[in-house]
């Protein structure tokens, strides 16, 4: 019995061990897909808001240790927007017979995002080398620009580790500070803060779990709360990303 204890003692201490520091790593393999659920509200008060969900699928199209490439698409869209007072609602899955005049009009803006391909090649670290969007499309490019994903450390984490980040895009600076909470069942929690200087002010705060083998990000919730020329905003993101 004292052995028995002894061993499982003896576990619990080395599997702690061994969660101690992880190497954050963008492990894909060609072949491999994924599903990308995407929920993002922006709500600006009186003025009124955006809410939209969207689906998207992402196939491995090439993994080496130099650089992955990915082929993404959107497979859905539901949105609905209250603007002036007036509602406006879009869903992908609604047949272009049954869409009111409005739905109709932002249909022609979503159909060509829905039928282009984005194509990213990045570093098993998550750095960004390029992204293409085919054939090319405004609204497509905009949201590619605005979608990013956490660059990993060069070096492993543990329960404290901290990175920075700085994006800088359309005259707005979001500087994020990644910090690891906890490592425990394969997976590692970071919290996510950080600032938004520029062309608005706010701050960022929310939570990230990724898988420590695979180096995906399986959840992200974020809020921003900026102010822009006066006006308040706040921007609500969930993504969850599961292999297909």
């Amino acid at each position: 019995m004292k052995k028995l204890l002894l061993l499982f003692v003896l576990s619990i201490a080395f599997n702690s061990v061994a969660q101690e520091s992880v190497l954050l790593r963008a492990n894909y393999k060609k072949g491999d897909t994924y599903l990308v659920n995407l929920d993002q509200s922006q709500s600006m008060g009186a003025q009124g808001g955006v809410d939209m969900k969207m689906t998207m699928s992402m196939e491995v199209s090439e993994a080496s240790d130099e650089k992955i490439t990915t082929s993404s698409n959107i497979k859905s869209i539901n949105m609905n927007m209250l603007q002036g007072g007036n509602v406006m609602t879009y869903d992908s899955s609604t047949k272009e017979e049954d869409l009111d005049e409005m739905g109709k009009m932002m249909s022609q803006q979503f159909k060509p995002m829905m039928q282009a391909k984005i194509i990213s090649t990045l570093t098993s670290r998550g750095e960004i080398l390029e992204t293409k969007v085919d054939p090319s499309n405004p609204m497509m490019d905009q949201f590619t620009k605005q979608t990013k994903g956490v660059t990993y450390p060069e070096e492993k984490v543990s329960v404290g580790s901290s990175w920075e980040d700085e994006v800088n895009e359309q005259g707005m600076t979001v500087k994020t500070v990644y910090t690891v909470s906890k490592i425990a069942a394969g997976k590692v929690y970071i919290d996510v803060s950080g600032t938004v200087s520029g062309m608005g002010t706010g701050d960022v705060k929310g939570k990230l779990i990724v898988n420590a083998d695979s180096g995906v990000q399986e959840t992200l919730n974020l809020i921003m709360n900026m102010n822009a020329g006066g006006m308040e905003m706040k921007i609500t993101t969930k993504s969850t990303t599961t292999k297909q």
